[in-house]
């Protein structure tokens, strides 16, 4: 019923205002929210999907359900206290930079309901790492696993080397913190001005070696996942993840961020043509996020955890991943045209999914096309 009163009624009413300004209305009534302890138990009564069959103990952290918010909506973590009672399994703050920064030209975010997909422009905007670590705190009763995604300050640098220091110092902060059950960085972002000037990038091997081996001298005492290139060829993939696989504090990838390319297939011509400047999340990046998750977990099941991202509206597309070899998944698109009622459905339907075919733990299920 919920899911249906959003579609129907909430989200055309919604879709009539700029994207940009509905995003930051559900941050600060989402952050109102999570200091009420009426408003949180009811949320979790409503949303909250629990089945035994969903859960997972992965890198050490307990995951009540697959299905978590990936980053690119919770900016600077003001979504803590409620996001756990709207039905997630994790969730994924961020991408956080070490300097601030306020965001591309707006607008920043569009829609392309044909294409099920959203216009994002944002550029790592933040608030900056020291405020973001202020505004978390202590971490709270009731929560889920919860993440950071960091990046490079979007800025120009002389060298790459100095954009290194610059996620490390970020990183450095995060991890003395304490407050993340594991990281995330993100060297994918395509909507950033800081690479422009640079021979090497943090997504080629020779700039991946440089990142890595300033982040080496850190003590990662969590997991740390790899947000990786949607349309990277799989040969330039594993180049990548032959980089990374000798670090051991690298625990896992993130199959993965936005689409650039105008002519994907699933993209609607027409809403294209009238979209503005960004890259494209949902639906588009849902095949190619699909085939890096089968190819990866080929090569290396035995060496990454894969989250896969990209494209979920419903549980066949987490069963899908799951399948092809993710052992988590992350969303935002889904839920932005679907009201935040699809994560409980999700897991439910996925539970359903998996008993069906007589599973009795989803962990089961992870690689099945490649058993």
């Amino acid at each position: 019923m919920t899911g249906f009163i959003y579609r129907k009624i909430i989200k055309p009413i919604l879709f009539k205002y700029p994207a940009d300004d509905v995003h930051n209305f559900f941050l600060k009534t989402g952050n109102y929210f999570g200091s009420i302890k009426f408003v949180k138990n009811l949320f979790g009564k409503i949303f909250i999907y629990e089945n035994s069959i969903l859960n997972q103990k992965v890198l050490g952290i307990n995951f009540k359900n697959p299905v978590g918010l990936a980053a690119g909506f919770d900016y600077d973590a003001d979504l803590i206290d409620i996001l756990p009672v709207i039905g997630f399994g994790f969730h994924t703050i961020g991408t956080v930079t070490n300097l601030p920064y306020a965001g591309n030209p707006k607008p920043m975010l569009g829609r392309l309901p044909k294409s099920k997909s959203l216009l994002v422009n944002k550029g790592f905007k933040s608030e900056g790492i020291k405020l973001v670590l202020k505004k978390i705190g202590k971490r709270r009763e009731g929560s889920i696993p919860l993440g950071i995604s960091i990046g490079s300050t979007n800025k120009p640098y002389k060298k790459i080397e100095d954009m290194a220091d610059d996620v490390f110092i970020s990183f450095g902060d995060a991890i003395k913190s304490d407050y993340f059950d594991y990281f995330e960085l993100n060297i994918s972002c395509p909507n950033l001005i800081n690479i422009e000037n640079l021979k090497e990038k943090f997504d080629d091997p020779i700039g991946f070696s440089i990142l890595l081996n300033k982040l080496s001298y850190l003590n990662f005492n969590k997991p740390l996942f790899i947000k990786m290139h949607a349309e990277k060829s799989i040969i330039e993939t594993f180049a990548l993840l032959e980089v990374a696989k000798d670090y051991k504090w690298v625990s896992g990838v993130i199959m993965s961020n936005l689409v650039k390319n105008r002519d994907n297939i699933f993209l609607d011509k027409e809403e294209v043509g009238l979209a503005g400047k960004g890259n494209f999340s949902g639906k588009p990046t849902e095949q190619l996020s699909n085939n890096l998750i089968t190819e990866v977990y080929k090569k290396y099941k035995d060496r990454y955890i894969i989250i896969g991202c990209g494209g979920i509206f419903e549980a066949r597309d987490v069963y899908e991943k799951i399948k092809r070899g993710a052992t988590l998944v992350q969303m935002i698109t889904g839920m932005v045209y679907e009201g935040p009622s699809i994560v409980g459905k999700i897991n439910k339907d996925l539970a359903n999914l998996l008993k069906k075919d007589g599973y009795k733990n989803m962990t089961e299920a992870i690689g099945f096309y490649n058993k």
